[in-house]
């Protein structure tokens, strides 16, 4: 490493309810790194002053998170493809000269905790998307690179849906009507929600499961609260569950060794930290 204070934080508006501060410092103190990670709150008017700063106080690197993910794109000197691909950036890295350029991290992140979580997923059936968003498009970028048959992606608004799966699906995405989305169910191996509902203060979605293989896996990327009511009426149903708790922190590994260069784990003590925040 170096003698000098490695920092790096994240930005967002608001961004109290951020638990990468908590991933981050733990991984730092785990390989001796000299740093410092926190949470920024800073407006769309402020980001460029923000950024000025963070290159004058030589930061090394810092994660972005709503509502700044497709704004940032436009203060960076670099887009890496992935991140052009998906039209949005979560990290950015900060060269020693200044220059910064934009990943982004997400599909990454879903796809490693959907293989750490559940190995056996049923690759060999299609996926049913929920939402339309850019994290559904990370989602479905993430998972056409696995291989998957088929991307079924569903939206209350058919457009955004549509739009996703002309940009990226190169024939491999199908767009599904929201109200015939309990129809697909059953022909996924994968189900994933990329929407807002069922987090905590937003309306829980509805979703019938009723025509789930037995071998389905019903994936939440919402972690608060971990346990969403779809992925308890799944479990109910027992069907293999993936929290987005997982997401989060795989993301954050891939930031992590873009900014220090190290491979990190989810191991069992930022686990229990993690967690211990949610009872």
């Amino acid at each position: 490493m170096t003698d000098k204070l490695q920092k790096a934080a994240v930005i967002g508006w608001p961004i109290s309810h951020s638990l990468s501060p908590t991933i981050h410092t733990h991984w730092m103190k785990l390989f001796g790194i000299d740093g410092t990670y926190e949470k920024v709150a800073v407006g769309p008017e402020a980001i460029a002053n923000l950024l000025d700063q963070f290159k004058t106080e030589g930061y090394v690197g810092f994660n972005v998170t709503v509502p700044h993910k497709l704004d940032i794109m436009q203060h960076l000197d670099k887009i890496a493809p992935l991140a052009r691909q998906m039209g949005a950036v979560n990290t950015v890295k900060i060269a020693p000269d200044g220059t910064m350029t934009g990943f982004n991290t997400d599909g990454i992140g879903l796809v490693t905790n959907l293989k750490k979580t559940v190995p056996g997923w049923p690759k060999d059936k299609p996926v049913l998307i929920l939402g339309a968003g850019g994290a559904a498009r990370a989602a479905a970028l993430g998972l056409l690179t696995e291989e998957v048959p088929l991307v079924m992606i569903t939206n209350r608004t058919r457009a955004k849906a549509q739009a996703i799966a002309d940009e990226i699906g190169r024939g491999r995405m199908t767009v599904v009507d929201w109200d015939d989305r309990a129809d697909a169910v059953a022909a996924a191996g994968l189900i994933v929600n990329t929407t807002v509902l069922g987090m905590k203060g937003q309306p829980a979605l509805e979703m019938d499961l009723s025509k789930a293989a037995p071998d389905t896996v019903v994936y939440d990327i919402v972690y608060q609260p971990l346990m969403t009511p779809l992925l308890k009426d799944a479990e109910a149903r027992g069907l293999r569950i993936v929290t987005g708790l997982g997401m989060l922190v795989y993301q954050a590994a891939a930031a992590f060794k873009i900014w220090f260069g190290i491979d990190v784990e989810y191991d069992d003590a930022l686990r229990t930290e993690l967690e211990g925040q949610f009872q």
